[in-house]
């Protein structure tokens, strides 16, 4: 029974920021704020990745469920989930002499989510009519539903989505064992990048808070930790698999993410 403790404490935590997260995106869907918000064009990828700096995973839970409903580009949708941090800068900011080192991943982050968006974005959406399927027209007819029962209802199967997912993820945390995860990211430096970019996707805070603390004891290099949190989107992920109908489009997204934190971790690992 201990082992269920855990998830559920966490998954029932998640369902304040689930459902604030699912009214924004109701509101949004149901108010001409989408074609406002497409007329950052090119600056969309910048926008997102400072909105995924802030420490929370609801916008990645947001811009997970947008991208589902074809309202956000893939290169936005990159750059909130590799700008995120979930429980990282609330461990580091403990730390203050690593408020330096703080400072210089979020900017980091912020680059790399901005770059990576504007990229694939570059491929993906050529000219401003390749954004035109993501422009959309309110309902005037007032037939529309009120936000609340769809917010709702999309927090309750998410949150079920989430702790069935966070209770497989527990158990299999605790048959490798924290301590022998630890130790596999400590053998070798060449490695850590590979293993951390893993953990990362890991749909939950304990990825970012294993890299995190794993980092703070100086058992990872930096590069490491870079990949680690530039895979790690929280519960963003969850919402993407879920929604995601597309799901070689969801693989798309998470291989792009990994290989580019990936390459990222080494360049700094080899430099630094």
């Amino acid at each position: 029974m201990e082992i269920l403790i855990e998830p559920i404490e966490e998954s029932l935590m998640s369902i304040p920021v689930l459902f604030f997260a699912y009214l924004i995106v109701e509101y949004i869907s149901s108010q001409n704020a989408l074609n406002k918000i497409m007329e950052f064009g090119k600056v969309g990828p910048f926008i997102g990745a400072i909105l995924g700096s802030i420490p929370q995973c609801g916008f990645s839970v947001v811009a997970a469920r947008l991208y589902a409903m074809r309202y956000l580009t893939m290169g936005t949708l990159l750059s909130i989930f590799m700008a995120t941090s979930d429980e990282a800068l609330a461990i580091l900011i403990a730390h203050p002499d690593l408020w330096v080192m703080m400072i210089i991943l979020i900017v980091l982050k912020i680059v790399i989510g901005t770059v990576t968006g504007i990229v694939v974005d570059g491929f993906h959406h050529k000219g401003k009519e390749d954004y035109e399927y993501l422009q959309v027209e309110p309902c005037d007819c007032g037939c529309q539903e009120s936000i609340w029962m769809p917010a709702i209802r999309h927090t309750i199967t998410t949150f079920i989505f989430i702790l069935l997912t966070n209770i497989v993820f527990t158990y299999l945390v605790a048959v490798i064992g924290e301590d022998n995860l630890t130790n596999i990211l400590k053998t070798n430096w060449l490695l850590q990048p590979i293993i951390a970019g893993i953990v990362g996707f890991i749909p939950n805070c304990a990825g970012s808070v294993i890299l995190t603390q794993l980092y703070v004891a100086g058992g990872l290099s930096f590069g490491a930790l870079v990949t680690g949190l530039t895979t790690s989107a929280g519960v963003g992920t969850l919402a993407l698999i879920r929604y995601n109908e597309d799901k070689k489009d969801t693989a798309k997204v998470l291989l792009t993410s990994y290989l580019v934190a990936l390459v990222i971790g080494y360049i700094i690992v080899i430099l630094f």
